[in-house]
């Protein structure tokens, strides 16, 4: 049996929600493609767990509505969490926080249209009736590769700083992995990966070295691969074949019926992307 296209029978443009923490470097790219291919995507809506930030304002000037959010308020700060308890109670209430979301989406889709797809560029973990109601429906850019793997078969560079993590290793590169999200910390199946930036400054790097190489990285290898995955979904392109494990236990991820390697589609070895490469570099000079 043919594993069903991801966002199958869904009518074209997809409708897409982002959901935004900072500048809207990914929500900008999003923006591009959806006025370069009208038949592709359209943005619909724009919400954020802060009342500023960069990204509610690209959405604006774009013309497309903007929820902004008060998370830190509400929820607090998971660091300052120190027991299990404390953990517990913050989870349940970032839990609250997105149902709440939510409950605005369901009340949004019923008046506008159903939303197809979310694009994260977002500081939070996202839980419960949210990630339900958008299974297999959520994407995120993650700024490491999550091809590579630990000597216990697990993902080595998962979390909140895997350019550091790369760096201070000694890898000689890094690359963006846009994945789908699930109930997991960075452990959904990886869609593609971007091509890699190579490294060239001191070692071991400075936290002013990772942050100065990760902005490079943003031009070179977030932005081919999020344009990539966005045109592959809403052209039908790729699958999902849970009857296929891959190593790391994520299922198989098909482009065009074909099974792809672990990290999904590596643009990287794709020519079909030099272009795009080539004004990611102009971009990052």
């Amino acid at each position: 049996m043919t594993a069903a296209p991801l966002l199958d029978g869904r009518p074209r443009p997809l409708r897409v929600m982002a959901l935004v923490s900072a500048t809207g470097a990914n929500l900008t790219t999003t923006l591009e493609l959806a006025a370069e291919r009208p038949d592709l995507l359209r943005v619909v809506l724009v919400a954020s767990d802060r009342e500023r930030a960069g990204a509610l304002d690209v959405a604006a000037r774009a013309g497309v509505p903007t929820w902004p959010g008060r998370f830190a308020a509400e929820c607090g700060n998971h660091r300052a969490c120190v027991t299990e308890e404390d953990r517990a109670a913050y989870r349940a209430r970032a839990e609250a926080f997105h149902d709440r979301l939510l409950a605005r989406v369901r009340e949004f889709e019923r008046a506008d249209g159903e939303i197809d797809l979310v694009v994260l560029a977002y500081h939070r973990w996202i839980h419960g009736g949210f990630l339900a109601h958008f299974r297999d429906r959520i994407i995120n850019q993650h700024p490491g590769d999550l091809a590579s793997l630990d000597g216990s078969g697990a993902r080595a560079l998962v979390g909140m700083d895997p350019v550091g993590v790369a760096l201070r290793r000694g890898d000689t590169a890094t690359r963006t992995s846009t994945f789908l999200v699930d109930d997991t910390h960075d452990g959904g199946p990886v869609l593609a990966r971007g091509p890699a930036l190579e490294y060239h400054g001191p070692r071991p790097p400075s936290r002013e070295d990772v942050d100065a190489h990760e902005r490079r990285q943003k031009a070179h290898s977030d932005r081919p691969v999020l344009r990539w995955v966005l045109t592959a979904l809403a052209e039908g392109r790729l699958a999902l074949d849970p009857s296929r494990p891959r190593p790391d236990g994520t299922a198989a991820v098909l482009l065009d019926g074909a099974e792809t390697p672990l990290g999904g589609h590596d643009l990287a070895a794709d020519p079909t992307h030099e272009q795009d490469r080539a004004g990611a570099k102009a971009g990052a000079s």
